[in-house]
């Protein structure tokens, strides 16, 4: 059976939600979507581990909320444009926020491919792999 490149594309689950942080890693893993899936609750240690990665892989998938303690999402898009890696980082907003002006400000960053409710289940994870990978 012939090795699918695309799961070897790390992805990134930043979310300061303990529980949505496993359903969002099962998922992951159960849609294929990816063999290498790096939770943190931790929006601080979850840009760190992003800035190290991205000088060892060309493409990874973040999902990333944005209401957090010590760092918001939208801090770390703002660290992700500094740092000038914008296409090598393809982010998915996983939130809670249904906040028009949070998905309106999502289209300012260009590396956010999509803007979704969470949680993200099975079918969703399908839709990124087809769409994104």
């Amino acid at each position: 059976m012939k090795q699918n490149d695309d799961s070897k594309i790390p992805v990134i689950i930043i979310d300061d939600e303990p529980g949505i942080l496993f359903l969002h890693e099962l998922m992951v893993e159960e849609s294929n979507l990816s063999d290498q899936v790096f939770t943190f609750t931790n929006p601080v240690e979850g840009l760190d581990y992003i800035t190290n990665l991205v000088k060892k892989s060309n493409r990874i998938l973040i999902l990333l909320d944005i209401n957090m303690p010590e760092m918001t999402g939208w801090e770390i898009l703002e660290k992700l444009e500094e740092m000038e890696i914008t296409d090598q980082v393809n982010v998915i907003m996983a939130t809670s926020s249904i906040q028009k002006s949070d998905r309106v400000k999502s289209q300012n960053y260009p590396s956010v491919k999509m803007y979704l409710e969470k949680p993200i289940d099975l079918e969703t994870c399908l839709l990124i792999k087809d769409s994104l990978l």
